[in-house]
């Protein structure tokens, strides 16, 4: 890389990005990383992911969180929307999202993964019980590790 400023061969995009993996991950080596990345199939993981979440399928929601997951929901009283720590209080949160919406759907317009995080938007529409059809833009900020998701944090776009 020339000093941090990019360049123009597919060298440096493929260095700048794990540059940039590096300092959110909090400096791995690049050996690890790499490490890391050639036994993650990110493709495979988001698959999974938006079929879990799309089928209401709470056990392989759960499946895919670490044992001290933080998940946060898009709605709720706090400013982060409700949260759960812990597999057990993430899957009764999961669950308690298809019971207040139980249509509800995920349609993934984009998605970015690397083996310690990613970023996945969606459309997602659905009818709180005793509300009114809603359809919103939400973004999942996935935190991995070793596989799984060990925190959950979803935001979504409110409409005023």
């Amino acid at each position: 890389m020339d000093g941090g400023t990019g360049g123009e061969s597919s060298d440096d995009g493929e260095m700048l990005h794990t540059v940039i993996a590096l300092g959110y991950c909090g400096g791995s080596s690049v050996r690890g990383m790499e490490e890391i990345m050639a036994d993650f199939d990110g493709e495979a993981f988001i698959r999974r992911f938006n079929a879990v979440w799309e089928a209401h399928d709470i056990d392989g929601i759960t499946d895919m969180f670490t044992d001290d997951v933080v998940f946060e929901a898009s709605f709720g009283s706090e400013a982060w929307g409700e949260r759960a720590v812990g597999r057990t209080a993430a899957r009764e949160l999961a669950a308690s999202v298809f019971e207040r919406v139980p249509d509800l759907h995920f349609e993934e317009i984009r998605h970015y993964v690397t083996a310690e995080f990613a970023v996945v938007e969606s459309v997602t529409t659905g009818t709180p019980n005793g509300g009114k059809p809603y359809e919103v833009h939400l973004v999942d900020l996935l935190t991995i590790r070793d596989g799984r998701i060990a925190a959950k944090r979803s935001y979504r776009k409110g409409r005023i």
